[in-house]
């Protein structure tokens, strides 16, 4: 009798485990396997072609091509495999092959094209041929918003001004996004924050409006000095062909897994390598933006997910702060991290071309280059 209630208590307490996290997004245990295979990987540098560029940029691979977007001079521009430019597109102007987008936040490539959007909530689609086919845009008129229903309306959330992940699948477009009003913050609001503050906004195209709030509340390793991460309470996505969701929260070591309903699959991960995380406590907002941008370059936090379609590969970036010579990068096949490996600072995996895999764009504006390194496995 004694013994069956004590495994009784024991099933309750294993359950609550399980369940411990307020949200139903950290539902299942870590379930983390490490086959290390891989020591170290050699890197080739590619220097493209100089262009005229303002150096903010983002970069992107598509049917075998590599692109750089200028987010200010709103260039669009094709690269081959080896670095050498191929075309420039889009620009300034009203011409169907030009855009007046102004600033772009970010992009993503399409089925039929290619998406941009800028601080604005201005959605543009251009099509294959980067002709002008369509935009639209969201307006943000706030509601009366209170605790009760700010943490589940869109329109209290704003996109990232940078590190913005953009990302497509099923027509649908999905962005990092944060809740950062007086009202509602993880400084202010921080048990409330930690379980109701959504990660992923849904942008759904055909009905030209926003869809779900995706990513919900965060793992438990965010409770303990909670105000600490503050300036570090993104995620980095990506989703695969399957609609699959692969998440990781900065200053979390675990990466999440979830269908296209966002009901969770499994989690596993291992902490990086040398990373400094004596993070900074924030007590109130006006120092988390005093600090955010020394803590964010200081500091050791999971600044990248990339997983490729092509060979399964699912690769996670981090930075282990301003004393390390290098950055870190971990590399998971089927759930299983086979390897953990230094490369150069900045450095994040962007794609695959046979038989490489290529790192996205770095840019240097004092020395004016833009450097891709590249790697097989």
């Amino acid at each position: 009798m004694y013994m069956w209630i004590i495994k009784a208590l024991f099933m309750l307490i294993l359950l609550a485990g399980c369940s411990s996290n307020n949200s139903q997004n950290f539902t299942k245990q870590p379930n983390s396997v490490k086959n290390t295979t891989i020591r170290k990987i050699e890197l080739d540098t590619l220097l493209l072609d100089s262009i005229e560029t303002s150096f903010e940029i983002e970069s992107s691979i598509n049917d075998n091509k590599i692109y750089l977007v200028d987010k200010y001079m709103n260039y669009l521009y094709e690269y081959n495999t080896e670095g050498n430019l191929i075309k420039r597109y889009l620009g300034n102007g009203r011409a169907r092959n030009e855009t007046t987008i102004g600033r772009i936040s970010s992009h993503t490539f399409l089925d039929d094209g290619i998406f941009f959007f800028n601080p604005n909530a201005d959605y543009y689609f251009y099509d294959n041929d980067f002709i002008f086919k369509d935009m639209f845009n969201i307006s943000y008129q706030n509601p009366e918003w209170n605790l009760h229903n700010i943490y589940e309306d869109p329109l209290a959330y704003t996109q990232r001004y940078n590190d913005i992940v953009c990302r497509q699948y099923g027509g649908n477009i999905y962005f990092n996004v944060h809740l950062q009003q007086p009202l509602a913050n993880i400084i202010t609001t921080t048990k409330k924050h930690l379980k109701r503050n959504a990660n992923i906004l849904e942008v759904k195209p055909n009905e030209k409006g926003f869809g779900r709030l995706l990513a919900i509340g965060y793992p438990n390793s965010y409770k303990k000095d909670s105000q600490t991460k503050a300036v570090l309470s993104s995620v980095n996505f990506d989703i695969d062909t399957a609609g699959l969701f692969y998440v990781t929260y900065e200053a979390d070591s675990l990466i999440y897994v979830y269908d296209n309903s966002f009901n969770m699959l499994q989690c596993y991960g291992f902490a990086g390598r040398d990373m400094d995380l004596n993070y900074t406590q924030a007590n109130n907002l006006k120092e988390a933006k005093s600090i955010y941008h020394s803590e964010r370059n200081s500091k050791g936090y999971y600044n990248w997910l990339e997983y490729v379609d092509e060979t399964g590969m699912l690769f996670r970036s981090y930075k282990k702060g301003v004393s390390a010579l290098s950055d870190g990068l971990q590399i998971f096949k089927d759930g299983i991290m086979i390897g953990d490996v230094d490369v150069p600072k900045g450095t994040r995996v962007m794609g695959y071309i046979a038989p490489y895999y290529y790192s996205y764009i770095i840019p240097n504006d004092k020395l004016e280059t833009l450097t891709i390194y590249r790697f097989q496995l």
